[in-house]
């Protein structure tokens, strides 16, 4: 499933606002309440307002729609790049590299 790191960084004027959408948002989504196949992998707070969160998700868009959904505030300061998992590899990532691998060598 493809995975999605959420870029949080927030005015300090909205840091109430913004944890209560967290506290909220996430035990919703961590509940099963949030919208099928988004999952929070893990979070990663900054000393400044922001935050670095992993999200496996079926799209970008299922992961933005949560966001709707939960922390509409935080939304407003999130940045949502699709990225893909190298270490510890998982096994798509290891076939992407033999297929890259594969066509170099047949040039």
């Amino acid at each position: 499933m493809p995975l999605f790191i959420a870029v949080h960084k927030w005015k300090p004027q909205d840091e109430i606002a913004i944890m209560k959408e967290l506290v909220a948002g996430y035990a919703a989504i961590v509940g099963g309440k949030g919208p099928k196949g988004v999952e929070l992998c893990a979070t990663y707070s900054t000393a400044a307002q922001g935050a670095f969160c992993v999200w496996k998700a079926p799209s970008k868009a299922d992961v933005e729609k949560a966001f709707d959904q939960f922390a509409p505030t935080l939304k407003k300061y999130t940045e949502f790049v699709p990225v893909e998992q190298s270490y510890p590899p998982t096994m798509e990532y290891v076939l992407s590299l033999w297929q890259q691998w594969v066509k170099a060598a047949s040039k």
